[in-house]
């Protein structure tokens, strides 16, 4: 019978590195830890907190790997080994073999966080997200939520819940769902997609944007018949944009590559939170007819170094020459609402946060509002 109640699993990427660090936290970690590990010298081990300790985990008699173990916490250590894959899966391999249970990095922050924060879930929940969010600002709206924000609207509502008004809680339970639609820009960053009729230029404004020759462009109209993605930094948020087949219904029909390529570049635009429908102000042809009502989306002129010919409004640019770009950018965050976004409003971040403040919002009784208020302090985490 397994005598050991913990939980080990890597913490680094999953890739060749320098260094990988493994997690080992709970009950019997430091048992396991006594069983694999050999200090370099002849000194007594001690795996106290605050210690670093310098050694070789072994099996039986073979070295798997020359280590270094921090004691972080009661039955809580990071054995950092070299990054060669093989040794970190021999590692983690006799872990499982002594008794500890292999898991996800997102597991073990849980394990970690409860001890830290004890039954406050929205805390908790917080040393999780921080560590996953897309940009530092992100990180810092999370962080508010567990000092005020969140904690301290939730709080305040459940103290004063017999003198509030049902609807006054209700609509504070909207707000914050508005206003945690731009948060969670800051926090998991934007799908922006380049779309457009074939040879406006998306190709060009991508590779200005990317900083170097990712996509192919030449003048041949309908040249990229995939999508290409890469990771932007705006000013204040981070930005996935996509490259898109131009949208061509003549193309659609010609054979399959092409029609595989409209309905791709379709499916991206529907999932995007912000479509640049880019068109050539050259062109005097140009049909604005937009894309979706549904969709955020703003027209980009490009190819304005060239003069404009069309009667189309929208932000004129030169991808080629980088005019008016910095504009463009400027807008894109205007339009998402990140400009002047209050970093201190509250906000959820969290599925589960969500959930709950959408029942809120829907509740038909204080005693309900009650009960969800405290599910939403007091609750086991989701992953």
């Amino acid at each position: 019978m397994n005598r050991y109640i913990c939980i080990a699993g890597l913490t680094t990427a999953k890739a060749v590195a320098a260094i990988s660090s493994i997690q080992i936290v709970g009950t019997g970690a430091a048992d396991i830890l006594k069983t694999v590990f050999k200090p370099v010298g002849r000194g007594k081990v001690d795996f106290s907190k605050g210690q670093i300790l310098h050694g070789f985990i072994f099996d039986s008699d073979k070295d798997i790997d020359e280590v270094i173990i921090g004691c972080e916490e009661t039955d809580s250590f990071s054995i950092n080994c070299h990054g060669n894959p093989l040794i970190v899966e021999n590692i983690l391999e006799l872990l499982a073999k002594k008794g500890a249970k292999i898991t996800t990095p997102q597991e073990i922050l849980v394990h970690l966080s409860g001890q830290k924060h004890g039954d406050d879930t929205i805390a908790a929940e917080a040393d999780l997200a921080i560590a996953q969010s897309a940009t530092l600002d992100g990180a810092r709206i999370i962080a508010h939520q567990t000092k005020m924000g969140l904690l301290q609207t939730a709080g305040w509502w459940i103290k004063n819940l017999d003198v509030l008004e049902l609807d006054d809680i209700k609509k504070g339970a909207e707000r914050i769902l508005t206003d945690s639609d731009i948060a969670d820009l800051f926090i998991k960053g934007v799908k922006i997609v380049l779309a457009g009729p074939p040879n406006s230029g998306k190709s060009t404004l991508f590779n200005y944007l990317c900083g170097r020759e990712k996509a192919i462009v030449t003048d041949i109209a309908g040249t990229t018949r995939d999508w290409l993605s890469a990771h932007i930094r705006l000013k204040k948020i981070q930005a996935e944009f996509f490259d898109t087949a131009g949208l061509d219904e003549v193309l659609s029909g010609q054979n399959k590559i092409d029609a595989d390529a409209q309905v791709q570049a379709k499916e991206l635009i529907e999932k995007a939170d912000l479509v640049l429908y880019v068109v050539d102000c050259t062109n005097p042809a140009i049909v604005m007819a937009g894309l979706t009502e549904s969709l955020n989306e703003i027209v980009v002129l490009n190819k304005c170094d060239l003069g404009k010919s069309t009667s189309a409004e929208g932000i004129e640019i030169s991808a080629k020459t980088a005019q008016g770009v910095d504009k463009l950018l400027t807008a894109i965050e205007a339009k998402l609402g990140v400009s002047d976004f209050d970093m201190k409003k509250t906000v959820c971040f969290t599925l589960r946060q969500r959930k709950l403040l959408q029942q809120i919002a829907e509740a038909k009784s204080k005693q309900q509002v009650r009960e969800l208020i405290q599910e939403l302090l007091k609750s086991n985490i989701i992953v």
